[in-house]
């Protein structure tokens, strides 16, 4: 269990340190990674701010994905679905649709929603899996 706790750990530890850099090249190149597809400067104001919602949604995704596993390999496969479902279907989406179509805020409001749901199941996820390696090395 010790052995597997600190894999776990380990694996969540790299994922998010490889996401941290992709968000912030995202985020700090998301104007220019815009330019090489259009000159529209509203555009690139525009794909800049999607890019900057996509830095946070690597981290989180990655976090999210790494947990999963980490717990699936701990026998937890339920924890997922349900933080799957519950966060992206009652929670992201609706919250998406209204920042998107009721605020006015089109795809960025679309992306918001998933992106906190992805920030709410990754916190989730690595809170259980926490929870359970916490329990591993108590007994």
């Amino acid at each position: 269990p010790q052995g597997a706790t600190r894999a776990g750990w380990t694996a969540i530890s790299i994922g998010v340190a490889w996401a941290l850099v992709a968000a912030l090249v995202f985020a700090l190149l998301g104007g220019p990674i815009s330019r090489i597809y259009t000159s529209d400067p509203e555009v690139i104001a525009f794909a800049a701010t999607l890019f900057l919602i996509a830095g946070l949604f690597q981290l989180f995704d990655a976090l999210q994905t790494v947990a999963t596993g980490a717990l699936r390999g701990m026998g937890d496969t339920r924890t997922a679905l349900v933080w799957n479902l519950v966060c992206y279907w009652v929670i992201g989406f609706p919250f998406g649709c209204w920042l998107g179509f009721y605020l006015g805020w089109g795809a960025v409001g679309i992306w918001c929603g998933l992106c906190l749901a992805l920030v709410l199941i990754g916190i989730g996820l690595t809170v259980r899996w926490l929870n359970l390696t916490l329990l591993d090395n108590i007994t």
